[in-house]
């Protein structure tokens, strides 16, 4: 498939490539339903294995994005060489606060520090996943 006009060349990404993409990144979005409309947040995040983990404050976030179907995408561009990835998640989002079990507890602390003040004492893990992704990898120069 070709990126019209640019050159360029989409490849499509297996799942354990994706998975590793996101490892190695801590900055993605979370896109969520509010009030039937989507509505899109940058968060920080933490993988472990096939899970999102996002620490987050009160709010929209939280309201609507737990117990809920989310998505979740994180990319990595390179806009002087017209190269680079994004993947795509999809799955169940679900708060893990107060949860007692043993992964709840271990996903907790595995969960980043917050990159903006204030309090963020509320957990949400996206599991269930459906991953995607895509690497542009680009015939033009600059």
């Amino acid at each position: 498939m070709t990126n019209d006009g640019a050159g360029g060349e989409f490849s499509a990404i297996g799942e354990d490539e994706c998975f590793g993409l996101l490892a190695g990144q801590c900055l993605g979005r979370l896109a969520v339903i509010r009030d039937g409309r989507p509505e899109i947040f940058p968060v920080n995040y933490a993988l472990d294995g096939k899970t999102v983990i996002i620490r987050t404050a009160a709010g929209a976030k939280l309201d609507y994005g737990s117990f809920s179907h989310v998505a979740f995408e994180v990319e990595q561009i390179d806009l002087e060489t017209r190269q680079g990835w994004v993947v795509e998640l999809k799955g169940f989002a679900q708060e893990i606060t107060d949860g007692a079990d043993a992964w709840s507890a271990h996903a907790r602390a595995l969960a980043p520090d917050p990159w903006v003040q204030g309090p963020h004492e509320h957990f949400l893990a996206i599991s269930h996943a459906q991953v995607s992704g895509r690497r542009l990898a680009s015939g033009a120069g600059g």
